[in-house]
């Protein structure tokens, strides 16, 4: 992502509503929603931001999704402690994916974990990928 963030407030007989979109418009859509207290994360997934690659190893593709995460929650002051709800799609062998998403869901949130989907989809708009995942967090 670039260096420029763009955040646009509305209210409109309701919360303010925050679009946090670090890509100027570049994506179509927003990284970050806050509406009130309420958080909603677009999907996060394991590409590296300075390589623009994805591991093949699944463990680190899975870690860096959940960097990824983290770091659209910390623009609008929100952490993984905040999440309420996940949904994950997987790709690729299940059975091999799934337990290591997990694993590692499980060590990073702790006692936090989420009310949760978990999906599975024929593949992904961005080649190699195994998992996307999106929250929403209450702060």
């Amino acid at each position: 992502a670039g260096d420029r963030l763009t955040v646009r407030s509305a209210v409109m007989g309701g919360p303010a509503i925050e679009r946090v979109d670090p890509f100027d418009g570049a994506l179509g859509f927003s990284l970050v929603v806050r509406a009130g207290s309420t958080v909603y994360t677009a999907g996060a997934f394991g590409i590296d931001p300075d390589t623009l690659e994805i591991s093949s190893d699944v463990e680190t593709e899975v870690r860096q999704a959940f960097t990824n995460l983290e770091a659209s929650l910390a623009m609008v002051d929100a952490t993984l402690a905040d999440v309420v709800e996940m949904t994950t799609y997987f790709a690729g062998n299940r059975t091999e994916v799934y337990p290591v998403f997990q694993r590692v869901r499980i060590e990073l949130m702790g006692g936090n974990l989420p009310a949760s989907t978990s999906v599975v989809v024929a593949g992904f708009v961005y080649p190699g990928m195994h998992l996307e995942m999106k929250a929403v967090a209450v702060t």
